[in-house]
């Protein structure tokens, strides 16, 4: 029983950020025009395509019929979901947990996105990373995927290395996804700290971003701190979110989204 009290909170809470979340990102972001955010799903949507039929049983033929409409359909989800690519560090690939609680995938669950996390351990715009990749690596990656949309973040691992050189690698890294995807929506965000206060260095690392984004016609969005002053969201290493702070971190993106929707508007 007391297994059951503790998994309860958290299982609601994602639920209910995963409805957030969905309903917010259909909403879509204000940014390069023709190219809109796509449609939630919903839950809702789904738990109707799980209910039991109450229609009799097909002959053979209508089965048949039935089937094959099914494959269209099936086909034509496949093909009308926008394809998504997430660049990023261990706090987008959601270390430590399963993947699918990673928050592009917990966005990615509630929204008609076909997503691709390439996100790894210790990467940064100049840092290399535990599978010796940077963003720019991940970047290319990501090109070869033909996505509508690419999510980008900027990185606490960059802060040991030369701010200068950090600067460069932002910028050519998102001026090769512009060139490289001129009508994707690339949408780019703060990085992202734990309970304690984050050093000031920090900040130029996401105002470095920000430049970038605007200059290459990227939409950044700022979050801020959602899992400061709150070390029960943190993993043991204090470093990475768990479960619920990524819970959290999805539904602080999904305020900001619905937040800077409600500005253009």
């Amino acid at each position: 029983m007391s297994v059951v009290r503790r998994e309860w909170p958290i299982a609601v809470v994602i639920v209910m950020a995963l409805f957030t979340v969905g309903a917010l990102v259909g909403v879509g972001i204000a940014g390069r025009p023709g190219h809109p955010l796509p449609t939630a799903r919903g839950i809702q949507d789904l738990s109707a395509t799980a209910a039991p039929s109450t229609s009799p049983p097909a002959s053979s033929s209508s089965s048949q019929s039935v089937s094959s409409t099914t494959e269209t359909d099936t086909d034509s989800n496949t093909d009308s979901k926008s394809v998504v690519v997430a660049i990023g560090d261990s706090i987008m690939d959601g270390h430590g947990l399963k993947p699918s609680r990673a928050w592009p995938e917990l966005i990615g669950q509630a929204t008609d996105w076909q997503l691709t996390d390439l996100a790894s351990d210790g990467t940064g715009f100049t840092a290399v990373g535990d599978d010796g990749d940077t963003f720019q690596d991940e970047a290319v990656e990501a090109v070869a995927l033909h996505p509508s949309i690419v999510i980008i973040a900027a990185s606490s691992n960059d802060l040991g290395e030369d701010p200068t050189e950090v600067s460069d690698d932002i910028t050519a890294t998102m001026s090769y996804l512009r060139d490289s995807l001129p009508d994707a929506q690339i949408i780019a965000f703060n990085a992202f700290w734990g309970a304690d206060a984050p050093p000031p260095e920090l900040a130029a690392l996401d105002s470095d971003l920000e430049y970038a984004s605007a200059s290459v016609g990227a939409h950044y969005l700022d979050i801020g701190q959602p899992l400061a002053g709150r070390p029960q969201l943190m993993q043991f290493d204090g470093v990475h979110p768990t479960a619920r702070g990524l819970v959290v971190l999805a539904a602080a993106i999904a305020a900001a989204i619905r937040e800077d929707t409600a500005a253009a508007t």
